[in-house]
């Protein structure tokens, strides 16, 4: 992954919120999702450590 701007940060941010408000409405069920934000937060850490 490219992490070479806060824009890539910012995009992962907002992915990992939207993420969040679709797992709240399935009540937290959705195993697809679930592992979706998972990948999302694990991409997010790892550009913040490149940054």
């Amino acid at each position: 992954m490219h992490c070479d701007d806060k824009r890539t940060l910012f995009v992962l941010k907002e992915q990992i919120k939207k993420t969040w408000d679709l797992l709240k409405e399935s009540d937290f069920k959705d195993k697809d999702l679930l592992k979706m934000l998972n990948d999302i937060i694990l991409d997010y850490t790892e550009c913040q450590k490149e940054s």
